[in-house]
Order: structure tokens, then sequence, then C-alpha cells
């Protein structure tokens, strides 16, 4: 295989998507008169990768979390297509590819999909269970836990990872004879696996081990231990492959690296690579692990969102993908708002940030942390501006409000979590009024929780099933709640009294809310895949959107604004962009200060890797001065930069002491490699005047390991010999 050529693209912005046949969908006429899309829905850009696997071409496939496809790439690492129906597949967690090209698919609502390699359904089985053929694979959470599931063929098998269950499922290729070849209790939360001449390697994540299997069930041996970070050690091992040669190779998930072992039926260990970091060679949490026949691994990095690609020997090769963590850019975008100067707010709820979007779509700046890592939004869902221009940030993980200044400093926190007045469960979203009222969409409590810009609590109003959305009135007099559980909108006076309600028999699911500076109502009407508009009296307006990819089409709508040009901006979750349509303008726009970058934001760390592990023995102790050379045996279990200084003197004596001469030289992880240290003309004649006639030498050796990410190693030998 060519070495890869590093794909790593930069922020798009603004970009057209695919197009639609209608220019216009789900509206005649068309309310807007331009439309544009900020983010790529997918096309190579990875959102939590969570699995691969390699085809007989070469080609990778790619199961990524928030794009429910696969995504398969070519040898070189280029995008080619997606597999898969986006509206069928949800959080995928296993890819396997079958002799024939046929590509099966671990689906987070407990289904097994077999797809042509063609991108054609053939079959799917499954279902939600403990029964044989039925499965509890998970769906993950993001940055902190990954889909699971598990798939590996094998002699006309498909072996099943069923996480939750904690087994393994045995079932022909055709979905036929399901059998339970590993019941629950013997693995904890099993992940990858990968079969071979009639063993099964199952990677029991919370067992922190490898479990070896024939494939009746019957364990054989396991290999690894933890958790740990020592040589050897494993801490919740994600995911295993094997190359032609039978060596094994372990997606190591907390150490933040790749385990090689040798082939069965002793699987010793070998070596080790893989660092915390974004450089290439190093990893952020890796998933899935997929191995080529020339013991090339591809390894899914969640954390860095890219496929990183290493040799067997763990030379990296580079990475391929663009990351959905750039700037412009977005994992799940959940709420949206606008100030009064046309800058927009993005809540960027997986990546754990919000974006700062001029009205041309392009980047300003981002306020949180990144993830995965320390970030002060573990899960921001919902934005909104006060008529200062400060940004009141919504975080459902930590039900509380974060209040940031135009430089992205946090100057209050609002709210707790909690279930007592003035506290807050589930929160989704959060309105301010010009008058300086904060209201939050208290959706675990079922009512809106009122407070001033400062924190204080001013009591609750309504009482709702499922509020999603808030949005108030220039004046403060009426306040809009969207209800997905009675499927309308609830108008309120500030008083909490009900006025009115609007959509009801319209609406599915509805989401958050904006109003205009008409003081129109426009609804993410998320059930329905469509953006519908009322007048302040609850008549319907205009409505557009269908459900699908392209443009001016929708999946999941959740946030909405509205500028003071007459911009609506669309949040889309399920396709992880903006869309943004022109209307006509109705309010003037206000002048704000300006938004400045932020303080640089904390990032997160990790323990330094273990320091190398080095095996070193001499080849030879006699015969010195015929070879002019002292060969060494060296292994080190990382990639590593070796020195040597050896040192020759005369048994017994302390002069001369002659040095050998050594280039240091950089060794693969995992091998063997003879190091031959030579012995210079005049050293070699210095040494014979000195011995009259004897043979007798001490060697002292010095052999010292480095790498870019641990400290060093250093191993020293005193050997008698004979020259």
């Amino acid at each position: 295989m060519r070495r890869l050529v590093i794909v790593f693209l930069a922020a798009l912005f603004a970009l057209p998507a695919t197009a639609t046949a209608d220019p216009c969908p789900g509206a005649d006429p068309c309310p807007y008169s331009a439309s544009s899309v900020v983010g790529n829905r997918s096309g190579g850009v990875l959102r939590f990768p969570q699995a691969t696997a390699v085809g007989a071409d070469g080609s990778v496939y790619v199961a990524d979390q928030y794009s429910h496809t696969i995504q398969v790439f070519g040898p070189g690492g280029q995008f080619v297509r997606e597999l898969g129906d986006p509206d069928r597949l949800t959080s995928v967690g296993a890819v396997a590819v079958a002799p024939d090209g046929s590509v099966f698919v671990a689906d987070g609502r407990d289904r097994i999909y077999r797809y042509a390699a063609d991108g054609r359904l053939l079959s799917e089985w499954g279902g939600t269970g403990s029964g044989v053929g039925e499965f509890r694979f998970g769906q993950g959470g993001g940055n902190d836990s990954g889909a699971g599931g598990g798939l590996a063929i094998a002699d006309n098998f498909l072996f099943i990872a069923d996480t939750r269950n904690d087994r393994i499922q045995r079932i022909s290729l055709d979905g036929s004879g399901a059998l339970v070849i590993v019941p629950s209790g013997r693995v904890k939360r099993p992940q990858g696996l990968a079969a071979r001449s009639g063993r099964l390697i199952v990677a029991d994540d919370n067992g922190h081990r490898m479990v070896v299997y024939d494939y009746m069930g019957n364990q054989l041996t396991t290999f690894g231990s933890g958790p740990g970070p020592r040589p050897g050690q494993l801490s919740f091992p994600y995911d295993v492959g094997i190359d032609a040669l039978g060596r094994v190779f372990v997606a190591d998930n907390i150490n933040h690296r790749v385990v090689r072992y040798g082939p069965a039926p002793s699987y010793t260990y070998r070596g080790r690579w893989g660092s915390y970091g974004s450089r290439i060679g190093q990893l952020q949490y890796p998933r899935g692990i997929a191995v080529a026949p020339n013991g090339d691994q591809f390894v899914a990095d969640p954390g860095g969102n890219r496929i990183d690609v290493f040799d067997f020997q763990g030379a990296p090769k580079g990475f391929f993908g663009s990351s959905g963590r750039v700037p412009g850019q977005f994992i799940r975008p959940l709420g949206v708002a606008t100030d009064a100067s046309g800058v927009r707010a993005v809540a960027d709820s997986v990546n754990g940030r919000v974006q700062l979007l001029n009205p041309d779509g392009s980047v300003i700046t981002a306020f949180g942390a990144p993830a995965p890592g320390p970030t002060l939004l573990p899960d921001p869902v919902s934005v909104a501006f006060d008529s200062r221009g400060l940004l009141y940030v919504l975080d459902q993980q930590r039900s509380r409000v974060l209040v940031f200044n135009r430089g992205g400093t946090i100057v209050r926190t609002i709210g707790s979590r909690g279930r007592s007045a003035g506290q807050l469960l589930a929160p989704s979203a959060v309105a301010v009024s010009a008058g300086g009222t904060v209201y939050v969409a208290d959706t675990g409590n079922g009512r809106i929780v009122r407070y001033n810009t400062s924190g204080t609590h001013l009591g609750s109003i309504g009482r709702f099933r499922n509020v999603r959305g808030v949005a108030v009135t220039a004046d403060g007099s009426r306040v809009y709640a969207t209800d997905a559980g009675t499927n309308r909108i609830s108008v309120l006076s500030a008083q909490g009294s009900d006025i009115a309600e609007i959509g009801a028999g319209d609406l599915r699911s509805p989401a958050e809310l904006a109003l205009d500076g008409a003081g129109n109502v426009f609804v993410a009407d998320r059930g329905n895949d469509r953006v519908v508009a009322y007048s302040p009296d609850g008549q319907p307006l205009l409505g557009w959107g269908q459900h699908g990819a392209g443009q001016g089409q929708f999946m999941e709508p959740t946030g909405i604004s509205v500028s003071c040009t007459g911009l609506v901006t669309v949040a889309e979750a399920d396709n992880n962009r903006l869309q943004q349509f022109q209307l006509p303008a109705t309010a003037a726009c206000a002048s704000l200060p300006p938004i400045t970058p932020p303080p640089n934001p904390i990032l997160a760390t990790q323990p330094d890797p273990v320091p190398p592990d080095v095996f070193l023995a001499p080849t030879r102790t006699s015969g010195i001065f015929a070879a002019r050379q002292f060969p060494l045996r060296v292994r080190c279990d990382v990639r590593c930069r070796l020195t040597a200084v050896v040192t020759l003197t005369p048994r017994g004596k302390k002069t001369p002491a002659v040095k050998l001469a050594f280039t240091p030289q950089t060794l693969p992880a995992g091998n063997t490699v003879t190091v031959r240290p030579r012995l210079s003309v005049p050293g070699l004649r210095s040494l014979a005047r000195a011995l009259k006639g004897k043979r007798g030498l001490t060697a002292d050796v010095q052999v010292t390991a480095s790498t870019e990410d641990s400290s060093p190693t250093t191993v020293t030998r005193r050997i008698n010999i004979t020259g």
C-alpha cells in the first residue's frame, strides 16, 4: 500500500448543499429569496468514527456515529462514497466486510443490516431483547460513551458482540442459525471481535483483557491485563484486529494507543504505539481498528475525528478524514440565537462549545473549551442574547446557564440541578427579554423558570408535558413555549396566565422557536422536518422544508433564530449543519461591541506515556578483536531512538578504556534487532598492548531508548568477554 497523503480539510463556510429537484422544497410560493449552508453533513467529514473495516480492494469502511452512515474511503484515504441510509442507521457501533464484498452493520437500534457492495440493503435482522438473535448494543453518548456492538466474519459465520447483554452470538451470513456461544457473565461489555483459523478474540472492554474462544465458545486463553498503562496492560480495550501472519493489534482506548501481540497460541506482548494528542502518530480515545493483510492498521480516532494509519511496526503513515471539530463544522448543533447586530451563536452540543458566526456564515470565534477533555460546556443545547449582547448558554448536563461577555469570559452562572424552586432538570431552551428577564424551559420539571440577569429566581410559570422551546416578545408581555408532548405552542402572559394556543394539529414534536421584529413566531417543527411561521395572533403565515439532506431540506431541525436583516437560521441536529434563508427584514439592526477571541481554553491533559521497555543481550562474547565489533540484540516495545555507549577495558584494570563507535538509530516497536558498536583500529591496538597476550575484557554497556512522548529508559550491563 502506498504511503498515505494526509487529508485534513480546512473549515468550509456557507457551502451549497446537495441540490434538490425543488429549489424551495415544501413551499409554493417560496418565502425566501436565497439560501445557503454552513458546515458539511458528511462527505468525508467524520463525527465520532466508531469502527473500521478493510475490504478486499483496500477500501476502508468507517462507521461514523453522528453522520449515521458508513463512509467509504479509498486505499489512499480519499473519500469515495457513503453506504447506508441515514434514516435507517442511528449510531453505528460496528462494521465488517464479507468475502463477497457485502457489508454488515451493527446499529444502535439493536439490528444487523447487510448491504450489497453497491449500497443496496439486502437483509436485516435482530431487535431489542435478550433472546437468541436479539441484541442490546447501546447507542452511546458521544464523548463519554461509544456505540456498542462488534462484528467479525470468518468461515461463513458472523460473530456478534452483544455488548449490553455481555455475551457473544454467532450467526450464519444469511441471518439464520443464531446461537449464543459465550453467555452473559463471562465477559464485561464486549466490544470488538476478530476471528481467524478457528479462534475468536474478544475485546473484553470492562474486563481490561482479551479473551480467546473457539467457534463454539470454549475459552482457550486470555492475554493482556489491567487496567493499567504498563507494557502488556490494557485499559478498556475497544477493538481488535489480526493480520495475515496472525499478529494481533488492540485499540487500547483509555491508554490512547495500539498494542501489538504475537500470533496464536501464546499471543506474546510485542509492542505499543501512540500517545494522547493530535500530532501524526498520536491518538485520542481510539475505538475501532481494522488491520490489512500486511499489518497496516486503520484506527478510528473519535477524539481527533480521523482515521490514523500505522504500519505493523508502529510507524505512523498519516491520517485521513476531515474533522467535525474544526471551526465551521458541527456535531449535533441544537440551538441558535442572533443578537441585535446580526451575529449568531450556535450551540455545538457534542463539541462542547458555542460558535459565533458573522451574517455571511464565517466563524468569528468559539466560546467554551474543546471536547473531548475538560470543558466548560459538557452539553450546550440552547443560546440567547440579551439587549447588551451578553450571551446566555444553557448547559443541559449541568442544568445551568453560563453568561459570557463579548470576549468569551464567564461573568456569572444561573441555576442548579434539582426539583426545588429555582432549580432545573434537563432544561432545553433559554430566552432573555429586552427588560432583562431570563426564561428557561425546565423540561424535566415541566415548567418555565424565570430569573433576573443577575441570577435571582423570580418564580415559575406554566405546566407542560415536554417543554422544548421558549421565546418572549420585545415588551415582555407574552411568552411563547413549545410543548413536544402536546404538539402545540402555548402563549402565556408575563405572570403565567394562559392566553392562547398556536399550531395544534399542525406541529409534531416542535423544538425551539424565535420571534422576528414584527412579532411573528418561527418554529423548528422537528417531527415534520420543516420551518413554520405564525402571526402574533396564531394565524399560519408560511412554511417550508421537507425531510432530506439537500438544500432546503431538514433532518431534525432543532434550533431557529431570525436576525434583524431577516436571515432565518436553522440548526439541524441530524444533518450536522446550519441552513440560512433570506426573508425580508422586519427590524432595524443595532450596534453592539464586537465579539473578541476568548482566553485560551483549558486543554485536555493526560499522564505521560510509560517509558520504553528495553531488552538487551549480547549476541557474542568472544572473538571481538577479529570481528572488531560487539553485536547486541536490542528490542524496544515502542518506536524509539536508540543510543549506545560501550566501553571495553582489560579485565581487572581501569585503563586503557576504549569506547566503541555507534551511530544512534531508530528502532521499530516490538522488533528485536541487532546493533553493532564498532571497535576502531587504534582502539584495537591500544587494548592489545595492554592485554599483553591475554584475552579477557570487561564490556560496560549503556543503552538509552528515548521517545517524543515519554521519559527515556536507560539500561546498563557489565559483561565479561574475550578478545
